[in-house]
């Protein structure tokens, strides 16, 4: 029996798992002489990395831009004026215009250049947000707040296209040069540096309000001006980077479009779609919305309206679940990636039923609630916070890194964009503790369907490109150069 019939009789999962003790540990790739692929130097690798956190913190601002955002709208126009339909479909632009770019950018940069997909959806993120920044030079009115929408979809299309070419081209680069270290250097490059935007974000707006005496519309532009600053330079980094050896090595970029070889792809591959795809639209359905709900329900909380006060208490909100997203990048490789998961998902079920079940009392003392409620968004980016995204990189070939990656982060733009239309309804006609009930339910599924994922701690990238090499050539198709 041939080498590729014995590795077709075994689950994808079994075959890519090695003893990283056999492994050289930290090592740089320039050029591989034995057949003269060309690899970036480590100086472009670095680059690469730095690119790609720097693109996650910005991004970080983007998607925390909502909660300030939703607090100016409501002061400058009301609560009549500024419904909660309107603050639902503002956030939910830049959902579904990221849903769409990192479907489109997933695919394109598999196809085509990790480096060309990241320099055009910097460009883009650039572009909508500026358009976004110049909302307020008009009148506050229903057309400006419909105009903002659609420039917000432009900037999420940006922001959505970052994430798969992003993560593929980090984790490609952590493998080369820091083999046994990609998990915790990923979820710091990923989640550290999104989950950091939100508590500089919020320093910012207060530090904005203080020095405008509350002007609204100062704080906007100052906001939305930084915002758009911060992927311009990114553009800038990316004219240094390089693809990485393993994408020069294996990627699809000489197949012309063949239906059957993506069939065969999802035959081979279809478990790990199905089941990263889930735990990442669980979590995003209760982590988004609870995310941007946090203005409002502090706000509701704040005597007498204060905006001042209420970004005292957003920005103690946002810094608290730092700590929790180091503990889970140690945990990634000291318990894995699959048990850091189940692990959070279950703190995250605790505290959403406490909360839930104290809301009434907790609601009577701030301090109080804002630390659960941190201790919650700890919890939740300890774990699958810092591993689903992990684990969809590691789960998938170089060959369709980015694809295997933007359909299961598709899915959990999609779970954000339903959890949002759900919590805000649910808030309405249940009261905010019906909100963490429904939280702690999913994290219940969350934790079953983690049970299901593979432990990718133990995947050797190179080799399981290996493996679908050999799979596709005995059906016709070769990839790579």
């Amino acid at each position: 029996m041939s080498h590729l019939q014995e590795t077709n009789s075994v689950p994808v999962e079994e075959v890519t798992q090695v003893d990283h003790e056999s492994k050289t540990g930290v090592y740089t790739t320039t050029k591989d002489e034995s057949n003269n692929e060309y690899g970036p130097t480590k100086r472009q690798s670095q680059i690469t990395i730095l690119s790609c956190a720097l693109a996650y913190f910005s991004d970080g601002i983007q998607n925390g831009l909502a909660n300030p955002t939703n607090v100016i709208f409501k002061g400058l126009l009301g609560s009549s004026e500024f419904s909660s339909d309107m603050k639902t479909r503002i956030s939910n632009s830049l959902l579904v215009g990221a849903i769409i770019g990192t479907v489109v950018f997933g695919y394109t940069s598999d196809m085509f250049s990790r480096k060309g997909g990241l320099l055009i959806t910097a460009s883009i993120v650039a572009i909508g947000t500026l358009m976004s920044t110049v909302a307020l030079s008009v009148n506050p009115s229903q057309n400006m707040l419909w105009y903002f929408v659609v420039v917000r979809g432009i900037a999420g299309f940006g922001v959505g296209g970052e994430y798969a070419p992003g993560a593929a081209a980090g984790i490609e680069e952590m493998e080369s040069i820091m083999s046994n270290w990609r998990g915790p250097v990923f979820a710091c490059c990923n989640t550290l540096m999104a989950t950091l935007a939100s508590p500089i974000l919020m320093i910012i707006y207060l530090v904005c309000l203080v020095a405008s005496d509350n002007n609204l519309t100062v704080t906007f532009h100052a906001l939305y001006s930084i915002a758009t600053i911060l992927p311009l330079i990114i553009v800038g980094l990316r004219f240094f980077m390089a693809d990485s050896t393993l994408f020069n090595r294996s990627n699809l970029r000489k197949q012309r479009f063949s239906l059957r070889i993506y069939m065969l792809l999802f035959r081979r591959y279809w478990w790990r779609i199905f089941t990263t795809s889930f735990a990442f639209f669980l979590y995003d359905f209760i982590n988004f919305p609870n995310s941007i709900m946090s203005s409002s329900i502090i706000a509701s909380l704040v005597k007498d309206g204060d905006i001042r006060r209420t970004a005292i208490w957003q920005v103690i909100l946002a810094v608290l679940p730092v700590p929790g997203v180091l503990v889970g990048a140690w945990l990634t490789n000291v318990i894995g990636r699959r048990n850091t998961g189940i692990l959070g998902f279950a703190g995250y079920m605790v505290m959403g039923f406490v909360i839930g079940g104290t809301y009434n009392k907790l609601s009577q003392n701030i301090a109080a609630f804002v630390v659960l409620y941190g201790l919650l968004q700890a919890l939740g980016h300890m774990g699958p916070g810092c591993s689903i995204g992990l684990i969809s990189t590691e789960s998938f070939p170089t060959a369709i890194r980015g694809m295997g990656y933007g359909i299961a982060l598709a899915f959990g733009g999609t779970g954000a964009a339903v959890g949002t239309q759900c919590f805000t309804p649910l808030e309405d006609a249940a009261g905010n503790s019906a909100t963490f009930y429904l939280a702690g339910g999913v994290a219940v599924v969350g934790i079953l369907v983690y049970c299901l994922l593979p432990e990718t701690s133990k995947f050797d990238l190179e080799k399981e490109d290996r493996l679908l090499e050999e799979f596709l050539a005995e059906h016709g198709y070769h990839i790579g150069k």
